[in-house]
């Protein structure tokens, strides 16, 4: 396959090609460009988590390709796909979308999300997948590139111009990505729309891979200089039998037998920010940051939270009283601030978390804290070291 220069670099992914790829991935990888090579839009389906992205990612920037992303939605519209009216200067002007911009420039179209879109919306891009050909809300129309050049040879460019037509590049791809319906929540794929696409299924990496040496880290590709450690390096300093416990129990719950119990499954792909902190924190309980990735307690019946609390004690994660762990002291220097955490063992372990600029607040004298909430608090600071974060909790 040859690879072209890009027009536009800027659209081109950066940063996810690793120097070590699993055997599994470059089975993907080799797939993709086969399916390429024939012509053909592919599906990539698989278990929640950034895999798939990354995959699709990296085949763009391994083939240098251009790409245009569309995540999808209950609310995305067709208008979010082909073009969207606005006014200027009291003039409607239709701006072209994703969808369209890819098949008229020649990129590659990723549609993520496939089974969240409401079944009206994606029909729109039958005609498109299939036969290279789309009616535009403005008048124009979208062609194959070789019915296109066919016509080229009997008539001149201008008049093509004046019909309307448009050439759709024959580099035009679609990747989707999405998850399997049933046994995840969504809307399933209406049979027309199916038999666009090439599908593969997209397994999890396997156990070894993320115990292994050379074991991918996604979690750290938009981080640099880590951008591909793996999990053992992370741990470099702290306790690799911590990790493999928290190892084995996320791929135990990721297991068959798990899923017949109905439980969810364990964001492993996670696992580089809890190593993380239990790096920079190692008074913080294991069961404490298992939680943080897997909040059982609030997602699970009675039953699951039971099975997830066995697993636990089979590979002596399970702590009957968990140590809060609260904030001592906190030193901001520019945009940076430095935490000082205590636990109850009266051990202290510092971090350094990203600040905001502006002055602080004096400190409410009325407010009164409590126990539980300055550990909350505690979690927070520790989250926002590493990533985002999401406070879930009752109304």
């Amino acid at each position: 396959m040859k690879v072209k220069d890009p027009v536009h670099p800027e659209l081109v992914p950066v940063k996810f090609m690793p120097e070590k790829l699993p055997q599994s991935v470059l089975k993907h990888l080799r797939w993709i460009m086969q399916k390429d090579q024939l012509g053909q839009d592919v599906f990539l389906i698989g278990a929640p988590g950034p895999l798939r992205r990354n995959v699709a990612m990296m085949y763009l920037e391994m083939t240098q390709k251009e790409a245009e992303y569309v995540s999808l939605s209950r609310d995305t519209t067709e208008t979010d796909l082909k073009q969207r009216r606005e006014i200027r200067a009291g003039t409607a002007y239709h701006i072209d979308q994703s969808a369209v911009k890819a098949a008229t420039e020649g990129r590659v179209l990723i549609l993520e999300g496939i089974e969240k879109a409401e079944r009206n919306v994606l029909p729109v891009l039958n005609n498109l997948l299939e036969n290279r050909e789309m009616q535009l809300d403005d008048g124009r129309f979208l062609m194959a590139a070789a019915r296109y050049d066919t016509l080229l040879k009997e008539h001149s460019k201008e008049e093509l111009d004046a019909w309307n037509l448009v050439r759709v590049d024959e580099n035009f791809r679609v990747i989707a990505l999405g998850l399997p319906v049933p046994r995840y929540q969504g809307n399933p794929l209406d049979p027309p729309l199916r038999s666009r696409f090439q599908a593969r299924d997209v397994h999890p990496l396997p156990f070894k891979c993320y115990h292994a040496l050379n074991v991918l880290h996604w979690s750290f590709l938009f981080k640099p200089p880590q951008d591909h450690m793996d999990l053992l390096t992370l741990m470099k300093g702290g306790d690799p039998e911590r990790l493999s416990k928290v190892l084995s129990f996320g791929s135990t719950l990721n297991s068959d037998e798990s899923s017949s119990l109905g439980l969810q499954d364990f964001p492993l792909d996670n696992l580089s920010k809890v190593i993380s902190i239990m790096n920079a924190v190692p008074s913080q309980s294991a069961q404490k940051l298992v939680q943080r990735l897997y909040p059982f307690t609030v997602m699970l019946n009675k039953e699951g939270q039971t099975s997830v609390k066995d697993a636990l004690g089979s590979f002596d994660l399970l702590e009957s009283k968990m140590a809060p762990t609260t904030i001592s002291e906190v030193h901001r220097s520019g945009e940076t601030a430095t935490v000082e955490f205590v636990s109850s063992k009266r051990r202290k372990d510092q971090i350094q978390v990203r600040a905001g600029t502006l002055a602080n607040i004096a400190s409410n004298k009325n407010f009164v804290s409590t126990a539980y909430h300055d550990g909350l608090l505690a979690d927070i600071m520790m989250s926002h070291m590493e990533h985002d974060f999401c406070i879930v909790g009752p109304r």
